[in-house]
């Protein structure tokens, strides 16, 4: 908890309530009395009554501090100013719009006040920092904001300021342009027939209009945040916006400068959103002035009208004595408003000064009330200055007079007004429901009554504060913690769109590489039901439009309707009908491909024997370990008398070059009839027992016995493994999916080599759903190759995809938890949709060293509805999303199902 400190001006009381100013309006009074009083008019008691209750009711407090005397004061101003002002073009010569607006110019970066002084404009990306732990929002609040904030000294000022501003999608919409040409390119090639392609482009059109959708006619405004330097020295504001960008980039965020033409834009949002950004390209910057200010303003006693658009202005005068982290989120994160906190800073002599008086005046008036509630409030009030004291004293704090300032941008009663249709006190809904909003964080704000230029004045873009004798003393460490850029949403130039998070349209671009983002792999998680699938196929359908070759191991049948209706391919691996998977069948893997050219050989050969010894392990369970010698050592002579060794060029070879278990069978039998010792001859009887089952007349020789007929020319392929699961058998599941992630390995080669030939960015895909299935505590080579999988696709243009809703199998034993962390931590995306409570543990457990899931998130996690997902894009980015799918692109695993 971090604490805002009551008042630091405090007034010397003569009496309770009555200060040095108040006596002397009273004087003012008690003068004219005796003036009365000594007169010769008749009836003299009569206005002498009048004044005195007059002149007490002048004292009266009003609003908080303020007295009504004050009102009057206000009310005389108010009434001396004109109200309304046009611009130069037809004031006629009166005072004008530019006359008041405290800008003069813009230029090299700079804002520019008449040669007063100038300002610098940062733009500031929020980040997730609700999801940090509370040490790390500390380190961001302390260690960077503050130091940011510390360099405001002297005459220099600063603001935090936030506006709305429509999301521009321009770059996505050329973004979807390029991925057509990409895809179309690719028919070209012959990779993808007439109807891939023409499913594909629909979805492109589809996201195309979805983004076209949100670029006019259903636009998306969101709080756009910036931190302004105000100084006299150009040198000085160019260090301060360094210091700023260092800092701050070490929390992660995204900050730049803005140049002259965003500049320009960012001054008209002060005044109004309807318009079209897009007309900055147009205008000589000596224009820029009369283009951001507004034709006409009108000022009333409680309105601020920008050419007709209506506006209240609020400010924040009272503050909770403590507070958390990110405390000024709830205050500068308001839609359709304009929030300005604009802070100065005090000399720190003075302010010791002044917080010394105003401890003794409080003690003073703590001796004067008999009332507990009173002497209690007095304390607290001692107490907040007596920890101020300490922080400017001994921990290099500075206190900052501050004022909030909000500007509510009331386009409904403007509408309301305009068409004559008023609806009475409903027009002020919008202002009553952010003060209550207000008030429910603890906090109270004053509509400025009579004093809405002042209002417009302290708001506007300079470090003019018509009100800093009002500001609260509030020190820079609470002030740091104000930070409100808390809410980031996920929006990736050249992303596609999966869905909304706060009514925010949600774009990832899964290929994009930056410093957190390093790889695609992805895992998904979440219980059933939970819109884990919805999910998954809404990623896979917008992965195929990218000009994507996808391969999904499916061991439910889930994805046949997104296959057919993408012209894809389903390969039913529990029977050769579609196509088999030769285990003697020789294929380059990615492990070999590296290997080879950091040793300049070919390594295919004995890495497949090395593979081939796993596998039948796998398939041979229970096998003996000197049978399983004898087995290896003859798998070398099998392949001599098919002439393969590690000299052979194996990319000559046909697939009836290979052995099949009808020639391992034939050469057991052969050495088992040859054999004479009765050792080789037990074990030749045993691998006779167990490889009969693969050969011809065995019953699980469809399977494997044979050359390899499995094609992959379709660019979304389903290795279904249904039927091959219904028969409970697992140990010939786990063995056929290792052959499957053998095959891929080839087929991520293949795509390497066809990018290189055409100069293309095709991606290759592989998603395991419901991975727990094949994973073996007696036998975890699927586990170890999805591992290396998610190591090494990343060097191919690929990802991984992994999809699970059990994962007490993911950690079942220390050795699975260990691989299946490192898998984790292998995946740049984790898209975690709803789990039990009682699942919360296993998940900690597998997240624990990649970046790891803290309370709040857990929380997040559980109590998530159907199809949101809790997303972590980097141990330091997290946020939550919605997953929706377009129409076309929902079309595609439902329409035919």
């Amino acid at each position: 908890m971090r604490i805002i400190p009551k008042q630091v001006k405090i007034k010397m009381e003569f009496f309770k309530g009555i200060d040095m100013l108040d006596m002397g309006v009273a004087m003012v009074g008690i003068a004219l009395d005796v003036l009365l009083f000594t007169s010769n008019l008749p009836n003299k008691f009569i206005p002498i009554g009048i004044v005195t209750v007059l002149f007490v009711i002048l004292v009266f407090p009003f609003d908080e501090d303020d007295k009504a005397y004050m009102m009057v004061y206000n009310l005389m101003k108010f009434l001396s100013r004109d109200s309304c002002y046009k611009c130069k073009a037809d004031a006629g010569g009166k005072t004008s719009v530019e006359d008041i607006t405290p800008f003069t110019g813009i230029d090299d970066g700079f804002i520019e006040y008449g040669g007063d002084y100038y300002a610098v404009v940062l733009s500031l990306m929020p980040i997730e920092f609700r999801f940090m732990s509370e040490s790390r929002q500390d380190s961001v609040v302390d260690k960077m904001m503050g130091a940011v904030l510390r360099t405001v000294s002297g005459k220099s000022t600063a603001s935090m300021v936030k506006i709305d501003r429509p999301v521009i999608f321009d770059e996505f919409y050329r973004a979807e342009q390029i991925k057509l040409e990409e895809i179309k390119r690719s028919y070209v090639n012959g990779l993808l027939s007439e109807e891939e392609l023409k499913n594909r482009v629909a979805i492109i059109y589809d996201r195309m209009n979805v983004v076209n959708t949100y670029n006019t006619n259903q636009k998306v405004y969101t709080a756009f945040h910036y931190l302004i330097f105000f100084d006299k020295n150009k040198n000085i504001l160019t260090e301060q916006a360094r210091n700023a960008i260092v800092n701050l980039q070490g929390a992660d965020m995204d900050i730049h400068r803005l140049d002259d033409k965003e500049l320009a834009v960012f001054l008209k949002y002060q005044y109004s959103v309807n318009f079209d950004e897009r007309e900055i390209e147009n205008i000589d910057k000596k224009d820029y002035i009369n283009w951001i200010v507004p034709r006409k303003i009108e000022f009333t006693s409680r309105q601020v009208k920008y050419d007709g658009l209506i506006t209240h202005n609020l400010r924040i005068i009272k503050y909770p004595t403590t507070v958390t982290n990110a405390w000024g989120y709830k205050i500068m994160n308001i839609p359709g408003t304009r929030a300005v906190m604009k802070i100065k800073p005090c000399d720190r002599t003075k302010s010791i000064k002044q917080i010394d008086r105003a401890i003794q005046e409080l003690q003073s008036q703590s001796g004067q009330t008999g009332l507990a509630s009173k002497q209690i409030e007095v304390h607290q009030h001692i107490d907040t200055l007596g920890h101020l004291l300490v922080m400017l004293q001994g921990d290099n704090e500075i206190l900052f007079d501050t004022n909030i300032y909000i500007t509510i941008y009331d386009y409904e009663m403007t509408r309301a007004i305009a068409s004559k249709k008023t609806a009475g006190k409903n027009l002020l809904s919008t202002k009553q429901q952010i003060r209550r909003t207000l008030s429910e964080a603890g906090f109270k704000a004053t509509d400025m009554l009579i004093q809405q230029f002042e209002a417009y004045a302290s708001s506007n873009v300079s470090a003019y504060d018509a009100l800093q004798r009002n500001a609260r003393g509030i020190h820079s460490g609470s002030v740091a913690a104000a930070f409100p850029y808390v809410f980031k949403s996920l929006c990736d130039k050249g992303g596609f769109y999966v869905g909304t998070n706060a009514s925010m349209p949600v774009f990832v671009n899964f290929f994009v590489r930056d410093r957190n983002r390093v790889n695609s792999n992805m895992v998904i998680i979440g219980k059933s039901g939970s819109g884990k699938s919805y999910a998954t196929k809404t990623l896979l359908s917008n992965l195929a439009a990218e000009d994507s070759k996808i391969f999904i191991l499916d061991p439910e049948n889930e994805y046949e309707t997104l296959s057919r209706n993408l012209c894809g391919k389903i390969i039913d691996v529990g029977s050769a009908t579609q196509g088999r998977l030769n285990p003697f069948h020789i294929i380059a893997s990615v492990d070999d491909e590296e290997e080879s050219s950091s040793r300049g050989t070919n390594v295919s050969f004995n890495t497949h024997l090395q593979f081939l010894e796993e596998f039948f392990k796998q398939i041979l369970p229970g096998i003996e370990p000197d049978s399983l010698e004898y087995l290896n050592n003859m798998l070398v002579r099998l392949y001599e008398a098919k002439d393969i060794s590690s000299e052979t060029d194996l990319g000559s070879l046909t697939p009836s070059d290979f052995p099949t278990f009808d020639d391992l069978y034939d050469r057991i039998l052969a050495d088992y009839q040859r054999s004479a010792g009765d050792y080789s001859k037990g074990h030749l009887r045993t691998l006779l027992n167990y490889v009969s089952k693969f050969a011809t007349g065995g019953r699980d020789s469809a399977l494997w016995n044979g050359e390899a007929t499995i094609s992959t020319n379709e660019n979304f392929i389903v290795f279904n493994f249904q039927s091959l699961l219904a028969n409970k058998n697992n140990t010939l599941a786990n063995a056929q999916m290792l052959l499957v992630l053998k095959w891929l390995d080839n087929e991520i080669i293949k795509n390497r080599d066809y990018n290189l030939k055409y100069g293309a960015k095709r991606k290759i895909i592989v998603a395991i759903d419901e991975a727990h299935v094949f994973i073996d505590e007696k036998f975890p080579i699927a586990l170890d190759f999805m591992h290396q999988l998610a190591k090494r696709i990343r060097k191919y243009d690929g990802m991984q995809i992994i999809i699970t809703q059990n994962i007490k199998d993911f950690v079942g034993t220390e050795a699975i938890a260990r691989k299946s962390e490192a898998i984790i931590n292998a995946c740049q995306y984790s898209f975690i949709f709803p789990l039990a409570p009682n699942d919360m543990h296993d998940l900690v457990k597998l997240y624990a060293k990649a970046g790891a899931i803290n309370e709040s998130e857990q929380e997040e996690i559980v109590n998530n509805g159907r199809g949101r997902a809790f997303v972590v894009t980097s141990p330091t980015e997290r946020t939550c999303i919605d997953v929706v799918a377009s129409p076309e692109v929902q079309e595609m695993f439902t329409q035919g199902a």
